[in-house]
């Protein structure tokens, strides 16, 4: 049965390896989203794929090698020693909300260092500060404002916000 797979894709290669793709009938998905780029003398409205570097493919697990026919795949990526698999439904989720995602918000999250930001539950929701470091998956080192003291938190990354 096939399942949904990430690729990891050669910077700048996405819309390559899916032209690619397509020609050897494999059934992928590579998310766009619409941005505007600034040059000194034009605006210019570019679609960009919405997770740089990386594309989804439907395959048969017989079939896995097959898309390393492609220039620019470099593997697969992978979670608990085997390959990293989506549900039909996160994928369906993707392709409807493709329309509404926000450029913006796709940044890495060590670019967050440094920033002012709010959090949004738990016992210290409300409270803005600045974020100074990660270390781990849940754990993050805040320096609260009113506190003016450095500490560790564990908390899900959804609970803070850019202030």
């Amino acid at each position: 049965m096939p399942s949904w797979s990430v690729l990891y894709i050669q910077s700048r290669y996405e819309f390559k390896v899916e032209q690619q793709l397509q020609k050897l009938g494999i059934r992928h998905f590579l998310p766009k989203i619409q941005v505007r780029r600034n040059w000194s003398d034009r605006v210019k409205k570019m679609l960009v794929p919405a997770f740089p570097s990386y594309l989804f493919v439907c395959i048969e697990p017989k079939d896995r090698n097959a898309v390393f026919q492609v220039k620019g795949v470099l593997h697969y990526v992978r979670h608990d020693q085997k390959d990293a698999q989506l549900k039909e439904e996160d994928i369906n989720l993707l392709r409807a909300s493709e329309s509404q995602l926000i450029p913006s918000s796709f940044q890495p999250l060590q670019k967050l260092k440094g920033q002012l930001i709010k959090i949004r539950s738990g016992i210290l929701a409300g409270r803005s500060g600045m974020l100074v470091d990660f270390l781990g998956k849940k754990t993050v080192q805040l320096k609260l404002e009113q506190i003016s003291l450095g500490f560790l938190i564990e908390m899900p990354l959804e609970d803070l916000q850019i202030a």
